[in-house]
């Protein structure tokens, strides 16, 4: 570990790069550069290389905020992970404003070679008659705010991928000893008759399979599957990949024997672990708790689900929309991923619904969502915007291929047989499309629905059934 001082009674060069860096951040936005640089003559330039700690929680030392540059940073209690710190301006130690003598709980450690800046904590003492909100307190709201929305976001991200799930349990079986797979798949036989089960005999296997994010249920044996410099460390990496995919894991391994490990277990999240080698009994108890489990998550999820959807399509709300729209503007800036946003009108459907009245109407209507739901990606949203309006919020998608699924929407609307849909004035019946992409196009909300309605129109007035895309600035 090295440590610079940044304090100097010339103008640093470096301290306009570094608020800069601090400033691109999600926590410091609101900060301007002048503060940034004054507090900077106060901190420290720190430069670490990969597996060195920069705090250890059996040493503690004066409470600092600590702001990461470059790098990344992993948080640990007790060998157990915490979080990950990979993005320039992410912060560690934020108690440290509003404690004057706050105990370290994690170890903090380069998870690569890393550069970090320092703050010492006397930037952020306040006088006991000091009734002005202070910059330490600004500073401080700002970073909670940001992080509750940044965690708040992938929530709702996340709620998405559970409105896709099968209706039959999938549940996998990660273990490379096949006499145990046999075993484990014969006791969910028993208890959870309605389940498919995968097994799989490696790791490569789970991450190489295209349903990975549809488990329901893991069992796994970390044990015999992990490869790495240390087994705990191994373990580790496995069970947070693992875990990534929204599904509990039941832990079934030799590793359990001892309760230090599976104390180190519980803290990764595992739900639940069983000591091989295991009784018929035991198990069949265990899975039969996870059925339980699985179908009253399942009760509550719908509940959700109903709230945010649209009653005659099935396709997320208005409301459900906005939820989303709002998670990846608040996600996507900081891991610098496009997405585009897809807004469609059916084609004359006041004259369809005039002529043939409105439940044939809603049959058009339930018609078209249908397609939505068939011809989007896994992970992506399409909703029912209004009236006859339809969108399609695609992550991790270029303007490029977001017209192509434009296309493929339209053709297939084009193709489907509506009832006297051959009365429409294009004979059949069609929708017009708009395009619009983050950041491409909009870096707002409110820009980027305008931007997509925009193209909407143009293809209305330039003959409908066509798809828009927003032009390149």
């Amino acid at each position: 570990m090295q440590r610079k001082s940044l304090s100097s009674n010339r103008e640093n060069p470096d301290l306009n790069r570094l608020a800069e860096i601090i400033k691109s951040g999600r926590y410091f936005r609101k900060i301007s550069l002048s503060l940034l640089k004054e507090m900077l003559r106060e901190g420290e330039y720190v430069t670490l290389n990969a597996e060195e700690y920069l705090i250890r929680k059996n040493q503690p030392k004066p409470p600092e905020l600590i702001v990461l540059l470059a790098g990344s940073l992993v948080l640990t209690a007790q060998d157990n992970f915490i979080m990950r710190l990979n993005n320039s301006g992410d912060v560690v130690g934020e108690m440290s404003i509003i404690s004057s003598n706050p105990k370290p709980f994690t170890d903090v450690i380069a998870e690569d070679d890393s550069q970090v800046v320092i703050f010492p904590n006397h930037l952020f003492k306040v006088a006991e008659d000091d009734t002005k909100v202070s910059v330490a307190y600004y500073i401080f709201s700002h970073i909670l705010a940001e992080k509750l929305r940044h965690v708040t976001a992938q929530t709702l991200l996340k709620k998405n991928a559970r409105t896709h799930e099968a209706q039959k349990p999938l549940i996998g079986i990660l273990d490379p000893n096949n006499d145990s797979r046999v075993k484990i798949k014969s006791a969910l036989e028993k208890v959870w008759k309605k389940a498919d089960v995968i097994e799989l005999e490696s790791f490569q296997e789970f991450l190489a399979k295209p349903f990975q994010n549809d488990f329901d249920f893991l069992i796994i044996d970390p044990e015999n599957i992990a490869e790495g410099s240390t087994q705990t460390d191994s373990i580790r990496n496995l069970i947070q990949i693992c875990s990534s995919h929204l599904a509990p894991m039941l832990v079934i391994s030799q590793f359990c024997k001892e309760e230090e490990k599976r104390q180190f277990l519980a803290g990764l999240g595992v739900a639940d672990f069983l000591q091989k080698p295991f009784s018929a009994f035991d198990l069949q108890h265990l899975l039969t708790k996870f059925r339980k489990d699985h179908y009253r998550r399942k009760e509550l999820e719908q509940v959700e689900i109903t709230a945010d959807t649209d009653k005659l399509t099935g396709l997320a709300n208005r409301r459900r929309m906005d939820e989303f729209l709002d998670a990846m503007l608040t996600l996507f800036p900081e891991e610098k991923k496009p997405f585009s946003f897809i807004i469609a009108d059916v084609d004359h459907f006041k004259h369809y619904n005039d002529t043939h009245g409105h439940q044939l109407g809603d049959v058009v209507l339930a018609s078209v969502a249908s397609i939505f739901k068939n011809n989007i990606r896994r992970g992506d949203l399409a909703a029912r915007f209004g009236g006859e309006e339809f969108v399609v919020i695609l992550p991790n998608c270029k303007k490029d291929n977001a017209v192509q699924i434009g296309h493929k929407l339209r053709m297939a609307i084009a193709e489907e047989k509506i009832p006297f849909q051959e009365q429409q004035p294009m004979g059949n019946l069609t929708c017009t499309f708009g395009v619009a992409t983050f950041p491409e196009d909009a870096d707002t909300k409110e820009l980027l629905l305008k931007k997509a309605d925009d193209c909407l129109y143009k293809g209305k007035a330039a003959g409908r059934n066509m798809v828009v895309a927003a032009e390149r600035l």
